[in-house]
């Protein structure tokens, strides 16, 4: 006969799988991540480790700064001029940032954070495998994307292998057997064939380079930067001349970025230009404390809709830019906590090799690609780091560290 205690530590097991399931689902299937997302808060409430867990998050430097950040969007919904729906819309898109502190009270036990790391990277190996032949043979997985693509779309995919790549970095350093070491490079490779040749996203072209230099600094320290900005240097140099992908991508957001005035369609970097311009026009008359979340989509629409006459004032619900689109709808103290949030995590991060160093260069990948996209709120993105960030950045509290000992 099964006691609660055997139903509650099976259910924190299950919990704990659910959550690797839903960060290797997360760029590639939304339906199979809203499932174990779900499936994993119930075991979780089951469990009977909701209150100690969720204290072990509020312990944590990023917990704090998450709890801090969730108030003000609670209290900046208040004075927004929009409906009830609209704000519980808006506030339950963050939830990714829940999951996050919902796991750093579950995920801080090494063995886990190891299981996790191997698992991802046995998945995302496997995909960049597949991934080479549909694009060597032309072949088309998905209606409307490119061949080799077969995730939620090309930038999903590309961060998924930026993810992989840097987890790659960190074990590299680690104390392995040289077969599995050479198994890493030969991965890593795979990796940046996915992110360089075969996919057309550009938030990947910034991402990893962004977050493997902070990866190196991590690892090696500021005296060998100059080497490191060399070596990161050279090596785009050699896949900006060598990768035609990646050509095309530059060569058509430059041409989008000149022309977008004169343009007669939308297009991706034009749309995101009009978007900062009249966004950054609306938070001049409201920088402190903006217009409230959930209200950028009534604000912006209104501004645009009495500006323009043509594709510029199609309204909008997010200005693909992160920061602009907290800094318009929370105003500066909520830009300013949002951005302590993501300093805390990376310094709490950056001290915890080699697991909460790899959520520390996750998070600076997504805030580097947050320039241009709202990486914390879109699904495929927001969970990905959601996961990754509070599974690995997790830090064991002392009571558990003596219990260990003893």
């Amino acid at each position: 006969m099964f006691s609660y205690n055997v139903i509650a530590e099976k259910s924190l097991l299950t919990c704990r799988y659910l959550a690797i399931i839903a960060a290797i689902a997360a760029p590639a299937s939304t339906a199979v991540t809203g499932v174990a997302c779900v499936a994993m808060l119930l075991t979780w409430l089951v469990s009977g480790q909701v209150w100690s867990s969720l204290k072990i998050s509020a312990g944590q430097p990023a917990g704090k700064m998450l709890l801090l950040f969730f108030a003000w969007l609670i209290i900046s919904s208040l004075y927004a001029d929009t409906s009830w729906t609209d704000k519980v819309d808006t506030l339950s898109s963050w939830k990714k940032l829940f999951f996050t502190f919902v796991l750093f009270g579950l995920f801080y036990q090494p063995q886990w954070k190891a299981r996790f790391i191997y698992c991802y990277l046995a998945a995302m190996s496997l995909a960049a495998v597949i991934a080479i032949p549909l694009w060597l043979q032309d072949i088309h997985v998905r209606s409307g994307r490119e061949a080799g693509i077969f995730m939620t779309n090309h930038s999903s995919q590309s961060l998924a292998f930026v993810v992989a790549a840097l987890c790659c970095i960190y074990l590299l350093k680690e104390s392995l057997s040289w077969q599995k070491k050479c198994l890493l490079v030969g991965v890593f490779f795979l990796f940046l064939i996915n992110i360089f040749f075969i996919s057309p996203s550009r938030s990947g072209y910034l991402a990893l380079p962004v977050a493997a230099a902070f990866a190196f600094v991590n690892l090696f320290g500021y005296k060998k930067l100059q080497h490191v900005h060399g070596i990161i240097a050279g090596a785009l140099l050699l896949v900006v001349l060598t990768s035609s992908t990646l050509q095309q991508r530059i060569k058509l957001g430059l041409e989008e970025k000149t022309n977008y005035q004169t343009s007669e369609n939308i297009t991706s970097i034009g749309i995101r230009v009009v978007f900062a311009q009249n966004t950054l026009e609306l938070i001049r008359q409201k920088p402190l404390l903006g217009y409230g979340t959930s209200s950028f989509k009534s604000v912006y629409g209104s501004h645009v809709a009495a500006k323009y006459q043509d594709w510029r004032g199609v309204p909008a619900s997010d200005p693909h830019n992160q920061y602009l689109f907290v800094w318009l709808e929370n105003g500066l103290v909520g830009l300013v906590l949002f951005l302590a949030y993501i300093f805390t995590a990376i310094r709490q991060g950056a001290s915890q090799q080699p697991y909460g160093a790899i959520a520390a260069s996750v998070l600076v990948a997504i805030a580097a690609t947050s320039l241009f996209n709202s990486n914390f709120k879109t699904f495929p993105e927001g969970h990905l780091l959601a996961f990754f960030v509070g599974c690995l950045l997790a830090r064991q509290p002392k009571n558990k560290a003596e219990e260990e000992r003893a």
